[in-house]
């Protein structure tokens, strides 16, 4: 494969803390803890913080601004703690509590989820009094929280120059027409090349998402960004979800496809250059009430190459997913900050700005320390 660095920073801000999970316990570094929260019981919980995450959108989407007043700030991360702080004091024993309090106090970790099992939106993990609502407090936001949901490719990574960028987009969102896209196109361009799903001379026509897939596998791009619906696939709506994307044809044409998780299954082949993959997309790591569902999307693209996902728990409006991944572009590819870092800063940067605490529905799966590459300094001639 191409366009993947496995070369390690020399020192990292964070030192990686491996949350190891199976069915009946788990294990912190190298420490062993029994489980008392039950799979059952964190659905629970996961169905209220999104029932949480519901009314935010709900409020931006009546409100249409991003911006939320400091009382509905402290209204929603009252209601997150609240279910952060039971998940945390129900999953992790006291033991286990002064174990991950001992490590930060050597220094600031990443948390690595090591499971398929669990759908739970750790970002949300709360040590403190929920009363409080204090943001400190929320693991989303002091920590570069991350998924491995392939357990062996937790090394760090770099993503080599020069970017490669596919934007799959859906042709009715306006935000990620006028702002998401134009935004992110110009910081892309400044190391590398930008392309949008649509007719031209190279791709005359996609079908159906099996005909996408097999696209993607013969593509270069090391970035694919998905600005699109996630909805009930239309042939096995009570098993699977799909993205819904446009294909652009002209101006005023674009043909609706849907990429779902057998159309993986459906072509042999892998991605060439072990993209990045944004999905920004309605509830794209599967849904709460089944199982089953849970992390289709982001596992299934990890599985034929990718090297890192991000993907969101809920719906999230196109105001608000357009802005938040202009920002979370700024830091990774502008600031050239390691991908968990970036995404935590960008939480930060929306509650901080807006009182908005939406940003802890999305979620990272691949190693926290994946990164662009440093350009190389220009050696001078004496």
């Amino acid at each position: 494969m191409r366009g993947i660095s496995s070369s390690i920073p020399i020192q990292n801000e964070f030192f990686p803390l491996d949350i190891l999970i199976t069915e009946t316990s788990y294990r912190i570094s190298i420490n062993d803890f029994s489980r008392s929260a039950t799979d059952s019981v964190l659905l629970n919980f996961t169905k209220n913080v999104l029932q949480c995450f519901q009314e935010i959108e709900k409020t931006i989407n009546k409100k249409k601004e991003l911006q939320l007043t400091i009382e509905e700030r402290n209204y929603y991360l009252k209601s997150l703690a609240k279910w952060g702080r039971r998940a945390y004091q129900e999953f992790f024993n006291e033991d286990a509590q002064k174990a991950t309090f001992q490590y930060s106090q050597l220094m600031k970790f990443a948390p690595i989820f090591v499971s398929k099992l669990l759908p739970f939106p750790w970002e949300v993990l709360y040590e403190g009094e929920y009363q409080q609502a204090d943001p400190e407090k929320f693991w989303g936001f002091c920590h570069p929280i991350a998924r491995n949901i392939t357990p062996g490719k937790t090394a760090p990574l770099e993503q080599i120059l020069p970017l490669n960028m596919l934007f799959c987009l859906h042709h009715k969102l306006l935000h990620a027409h006028h702002q998401e896209r134009p935004e992110i196109e110009k910081l892309v361009r400044t190391l590398g090349k930008f392309y949008l799903l649509q007719l031209s001379k190279e791709l005359k026509k996609l079908a159906d998402g099996e005909s996408l897939v097999t696209h993607l596998y013969q593509t270069q791009h090391n970035i694919l960004h998905f600005a699109c619906h996630c909805r009930p696939c239309r042939q096995y709506e009570d098993e699977i979800d799909a993205l819904v994307i446009s294909f652009i044809e002209d101006e005023s044409n674009a043909q609706e496809i849907e990429l779902e998780t057998y159309n993986f299954s459906d072509v042999s082949g892998s991605f060439q250059c072990q993209p990045l993959i944004f999905l920004n997309a309605c509830q794209s790591a599967g849904g709460v009430d089944e199982l089953r569902k849970t992390f289709n999307l982001p596992e299934k693209f990890i599985q034929h190459g990718a090297a890192a996902v991000i993907a969101t728990a809920c719906p999230v409006p196109d105001l608000f997913a357009a802005a938040f991944a202009s920002v979370f572009y700024n830091f990774f590819i502008g600031e050239k900050m390691m991908i968990g870092k970036a995404l935590c800063e960008t939480r930060r940067y929306f509650l901080e700005k807006y009182n908005n605490p939406l940003g802890l529905a999305y979620g990272l799966y691949s190693s926290p320390y994946y990164r662009i590459a440093q350009v190389p300094a220009v050696l001078g001639v004496n």
